[in-house]
């Protein structure tokens, strides 16, 4: 039994509960670096910094950082998918758009 307790205490993360907001930092990864290629880029970028940095906080057992960190790596996600669904909603309305100012202006 005192084995047991021992094995517990030198667990270094045994003190620590998990973090409040469950979170697979791998996948938060991967789904940074599909922003990158399938989103805006530059959003996807910083989103990858931010998720590498969850990770890094949430191995030393700084969960409130982690859960922080992950957070502006979902938004940047998020932002880098949504710029990118504008720009191929938006294009071809503008391109629309200017075929129809021309033609109304002849």
């Amino acid at each position: 039994m005192e084995d047991e307790e021992k094995a517990v205490e030198s667990y270094p993360g045994a003190a620590h509960s998990p973090s409040p907001i469950r979170c697979c930092w791998l996948r938060l990864r991967y789904w940074a670096a599909t922003s990158i290629i399938c989103g805006c880029s530059c959003l996807g970028i910083m989103a990858l910094v931010f998720a590498i940095k969850a990770e890094e906080r949430h191995k030393t057992g700084r969960f409130e950082e982690a859960v922080c960190w992950a957070g502006r790596a979902r938004r940047f996600i998020l932002a880098s998918f949504a710029v990118w669904l504008a720009i191929l909603f938006l294009g071809p309305m503008l391109l629309w758009l200017l075929s129809y100012a021309i033609a109304q202006a002849e």
